[in-house]
């Protein structure tokens, strides 16, 4: 299983570097003549550049992580909560309220994308359960669901993106979609072992 997760975490970092350099020589080819593409441009190398500092992060943080069950928890709480941040802003209130006019020139003002802001603050309040009620069985539960939830919302993305039916900025959210993924089904077999 930790073979699986390393060439995981190589498919992850490849997936985040190749759109990196995709959206950034997008940025120096277009002409200054044309700043409104060329700042779409910038705008998302920023934002596939930021959403891969936080993957970074996060991987750093799950080698860091200690045996002891207060370390582990610590752990646990600070990934769930950065799980939440992103919920909430950027795949939440963004989606949800974010100005026609910005959703519209980066491709994301479908109906779809507002709904699935709405659905992602329903996301953290569910998940808020097991950051604050570790051990209740719901938590278990909850695992299993951000599972399958984070997997088939990563690979919805993914197959729209190649069918040209969404940007590279929400293709660029799937690794962390699946990072979630693989996080869950650990916790998810981690709470089960502690109860046996």
């Amino acid at each position: 299983m930790i073979r699986v997760k390393k060439y995981f975490y190589m498919f992850i970092h490849l997936n985040f570097i190749s759109g990196l350099l995709y959206a950034f020589f997008n940025f120096l080819e277009t002409p200054k003549t044309i700043m409104e593409i060329r700042r779409l441009w910038a705008y998302e190398s920023w934002i596939i550049g930021s959403f891969y500092l936080l993957f970074v992060y996060l991987i750093v943080k799950d080698q860091e992580k200690k045996i002891g069950n207060k370390e582990r928890m610590t752990w646990f709480k600070e990934v769930v909560l950065i799980n939440l941040i992103l919920l909430v802003f950027p795949w939440g209130l963004f989606l949800l309220i974010g100005p026609g006019d910005l959703m519209k020139m980066l491709g994301i003002d479908s109906i779809y994308f507002r709904i699935l802001g709405g659905m992602s603050l329903v996301g953290a309040v569910v998940y808020y359960l097991p950051y604050e009620y570790y051990k209740k069985k719901l938590s278990y539960y909850i695992f299993l669901f951000g599972f399958v939830d984070n997997l088939v919302a990563g690979g919805i993305v993914a197959v729209l993106f190649v069918l040209r039916r969404v940007p590279l900025i929400a293709f660029m959210s799937t690794p962390l979609l699946f990072y979630f993924s693989i996080f869950f089904l650990f916790e998810a077999r981690r709470w089960k072992a502690s109860r046996e």
